[in-house]
């Protein structure tokens, strides 16, 4: 499905990235790999995992490249697109994919915490992803049009609620809207910008004290390995998905689901007279139960049903 095409992995030393990796490769794609060598939470590291990826991929007859380089630096980024063009003479696939996690309360949440979380999800994402469109555009206008495929990673959290994840939640509920709005400014050039929500057990998601590890004998195959999600990158990534951008969906071993965001739910509308804040006090219960009274308390369980109506 991807002979011949280029494709740049960031995060790719490991885990998802480095599913991702392999399977643009078995596919046909020449690959750079991307990677820090960090540990989860950031911190720097003698760790080559990048190399170790492409050392896997060539053994399997690919053709990959090792990078190592922080992706929330804007020079990588650009870096990143000069050596798949100045190696391959062409970009045609980005799937940013690096992170790191610091799981915390926000009442215990330390600006570095917060700082380094959405540098490395959010801005990571904008500086790969802003050096790949301005070469994509190019190509656009001087060819007519242009291939290209930009995937981002965000999280299912925004779905379950991510408590101790807050600054992580936030920085990939970033990643989500930001991919929504590429995908508009880039369709006159014929790319394509999706993200997915990859639920499979790696490093980072071990960080995250609400992840649970499906049993393995539930099902005739581990649901948590990342290869399942990096099929349907492959697939987002090639010729056959050119029809579709904008989207976001979550990957759960055998099960894909198309996520709808940013969609207005209920409606409480005063006509041509605007609500009072005592009116509000009324009619806004209303949105949540046909027969909510003003007087009525909120149900003790309120939270529970709260997130049950998110899932």
């Amino acid at each position: 499905m991807l002979e011949g095409r280029v494709a740049i992995v960031t995060g790719g030393g490991r885990g998802i990235g480095r599913a991702h990796a392999g399977r643009l490769a078995a596919y046909g794609a020449r690959v750079i790999v991307n990677d820090a060598g960090s540990t989860p939470d950031g911190r720097a590291t003698m760790e080559e995992p990048a190399e170790e990826t492409v050392t896997a991929i060539r053994a399997a007859g690919g053709d990959a490249i090792a990078h190592r380089g922080d992706i929330s630096e804007m020079a990588v980024g650009q870096a990143l697109v000069d050596l798949a063009v100045q190696t391959w003479g062409r970009l045609d696939i980005v799937i940013n994919n690096a992170g790191i996690g610091r799981p915390k309360m926000v009442f215990n949440l330390d600006e570095d915490e917060w700082d380094d979380v959405i540098r490395v999800h959010l801005k990571g994402t904008y500086a790969v992803s802003r050096a790949a469109c301005r070469w994509w555009r190019a190509k656009a206008k001087e060819h007519g049009t242009s291939y290209g495929r930009l995937l981002n990673t965000t999280t299912g959290l925004l779905i379950q609620s991510g408590a101790g994840q807050s600054n992580y939640v936030a920085a990939k509920g970033g990643v989500a809207a930001f991919t929504d709005a590429v995908a508009t400014e880039m369709a006159p050039y014929g790319v394509t910008a999706n993200a997915i929500m990859p639920s499979a057990m790696t490093r980072l998601a071990a960080v995250g004290w609400r992840i649970r590890r499906q049993q393995r004998e539930e099902l005739p195959f581990d649901a948590t390995d990342p290869v399942h999600v990096a099929e349907l990158a492959c697939y987002l990534a090639s010729p056959a998905a050119g029809w579709i951008s904008g989207q976001t969906f979550q990957v759960r071993g055998a099960v894909i689901e198309h996520v709808g965001a940013w969609r207005i739910d209920r409606t409480c509308d005063g006509g041509e007279r605007p609500f009072t804040a005592p009116q509000l006090a009324t009619e806004l219960p209303r949105l949540f139960g046909a027969g909510a009274k003003r007087s009525d308390p909120p149900p003790k369980d309120w939270q529970a049903t709260y997130r049950a109506k998110k899932k």
